[in-house]
């Protein structure tokens, strides 16, 4: 008896969206070593996004989309309602992390890394009210005071005399220790908690 012949898995088609071109081209690389997909300029079956700092939902894909933040905190702020099958993962996610990621999605999954779905989780309402500071260093706090006043990593980072990388690794800690996800959500909680003033 004769066995039927499998079927022929069916290609996916992948774009990627980076807004610079070394990180795009090393994304490319890594989906174009997959044969089960097929890289896309349009008309994709997934995107995979490099999120940049302080960018807008205005920015991400609108279709079935993998995005890509440099910290659980910045990659929260990506997390937002709707059906539309999502993953969010660290830049740091190696080839089969995100080969995983991009299969699910375009199954309707969503996806979390662990760090991220650990902040989302356990992102208490009432615990950062009861902290009053005491768990964010000075530099923190001062960092806090520039996110509050609507500045941007760039103009912290001048202000501050550190890098916009040093900058963007302190605003990531601070949502994660106050477990927010946005910066207009961590500088309500400080208020709130009495870690910055009215």
């Amino acid at each position: 008896m004769n066995e039927p012949a499998p079927e022929p898995f069916a290609i996916l088609r992948v774009a990627v969206q980076a807004a610079y071109p070394s990180v795009r081209a090393g994304l490319r690389a890594m989906l174009a070593a997959n044969p089960a997909f097929e890289l896309a300029n349009e008309a994709a079956d997934v995107t995979v996004a490099d999120l940049e700092e302080d960018s807008s939902n205005e920015d991400w894909p609108h279709g079935p989309a993998v995005l890509l933040a440099a910290s659980p905190g910045e990659l929260a702020t990506a997390v937002i309602s709707g059906d539309t099958p999502r993953a969010y993962l660290l830049k740091e996610a190696t080839a089969s992390e995100l080969a995983a990621a991009v299969n699910a999605v375009a199954q309707g999954l969503v996806v979390f890394d662990p760090a991220i779905a650990a902040l989302i989780s356990n992102r208490p309402h009432e615990a950062p009210l009861l902290l009053e500071g005491a768990n964010l260093s000075d530099r923190e706090i001062e960092v806090l005071r520039h996110v509050a006043a609507g500045l941007p990593n760039k103009g912290i980072a001048r202000e501050l005399s550190i890098s916009e990388h040093t900058v963007k690794f302190h605003v990531g800690t601070i949502l994660g220790k106050l477990g927010a996800a946005s910066r207009t959500e961590t500088v309500t909680l400080a208020v709130r908690g009495g870690i910055l003033p009215l």
